[in-house]
């Protein structure tokens, strides 16, 4: 049987909301990358600059009369794109979430999951309202990240629900082998939470040797400190944000150390799922795919002194580890 079902209204408009969501999360990353600095024509002496008159109400000063500074990527069209994608996102979902309530009293289709992922859409669409450039605020960058792929994951769901499950799903043996997949889609919950953590507080070139930290296997950080919740990072006045380096030391740390955990996570349940054969062992080979290319992926974005196109496509990569976890948790039975 395919993954895929498209023989209604409702499945399509389903899977055409799942690849504006996969978009969006490629879009926004750029995005926000963009303004980071990633990508501009001094890059990395770039990093950690932002545009005072862009972010002027962030950082709580009067706007200055020039621009600052000029060296970032333009990221205009990248941003109407992400507003446009996202306009057609939200008309998509509700068009299907209409669907689903005109098809409710013949059980064409269930209403809690359309309604969960209208609800996490409208939450996006009300911070992007509240906080049109949150770069300067890490929760409301995390609340966006996480959404984000909260949403593609409820859509994921959604789309697989369209078909049957796996055969394989019968064996006795794959019964516990669910509760620890739901474990490792948390394990890939929290190592995104960890890489937006990074990210939001430009701790990106935090340790630039890998495997150690420039040139320490141990380096002097603090990592309570990098974890302490800012609502709004400092800037200096020609905007140069102002990060303790024992703190993102710490939170890069974290984040690589995390990366090891799900490694041997997926690697683990890959094991564990191949042997059941059918689609779960599809899912198993992809999963194991996946993890290899994104701690590729990682070591290659220290290596490399985090490249704009290296870093998106490490979010993306993240997002695809968040449906193969998905994926195998929908092909497993559940207990009893």
């Amino acid at each position: 049987m395919p993954f895929f079902s498209f023989d209604s209204l409702f499945s399509r408009l389903v899977a055409f909301s799942l690849l504006l969501s996969f978009l969006l999360i490629v879009l926004s990353s750029l995005m926000r990358l963009s303004n980071q600095g990633l990508g501009c024509e001094d890059w990395p002496a770039c990093y950690d600059r932002v545009d005072v008159v862009k972010y002027a109400e962030d950082i709580g000063v009067a706007p200055p009369r020039a621009v600052q500074p000029e060296a970032l990527t333009p990221v205009t069209p990248v941003e109407r794109a992400h507003r446009f994608v996202a306009s057609l996102l939200l008309l998509s979902i509700l068009a299907f979430v209409v669907v689903a309530w005109r098809g409710r009293k013949k059980r064409q289709q269930g209403l809690v999951l359309p309604l969960a992922i209208l609800a996490v859409t409208l939450f996006l669409a009300v911070l992007g309202i509240l906080y049109g450039s949150p770069l300067l605020r890490p929760p409301v960058v995390m609340a966006n990240l996480l959404g984000g792929m909260a949403l593609l994951g409820l859509l994921w769901w959604l789309h697989l629900s369209q078909g049957s499950r796996a055969a394989a799903e019968e064996a006795s043996s794959a019964n516990a082998l669910r509760t620890w997949a739901v474990i490792g889609l948390l394990a890939i919950v929290v190592q995104t939470a960890l890489g937006g953590w990074m990210s939001s507080n430009f701790a990106a070139l935090a340790c630039t040797t890998f495997p150690h930290c420039n040139g320490a296997w141990w380096p002097a950080m603090d990592i309570a400190e990098g974890f302490r919740l800012r609502q709004t990072l400092p800037v200096s006045a020609e905007g140069r944000v102002l990060t303790d380096p024992a703190a993102i030391t710490g939170i890069h740390m974290v984040h690589r150390l995390s990366a090891i955990l799900v490694i041997l996570a997926v690697g683990w349940l890959a094991y564990r799922a191949f042997p059941l054969g059918g689609r779960l062992r599809q899912v198993a080979l992809a999963s194991l795919a996946l993890v290899a290319v994104q701690a590729g992926l990682g070591i290659g974005v220290v290596m490399l002194g985090s490249p704009l196109a290296t870093v998106v496509l490490h979010n993306a990569v993240a997002a695809l580890l968040w449906l193969s976890m998905i994926t195998l948790i929908r092909f497993l039975p559940r207990k009893g």
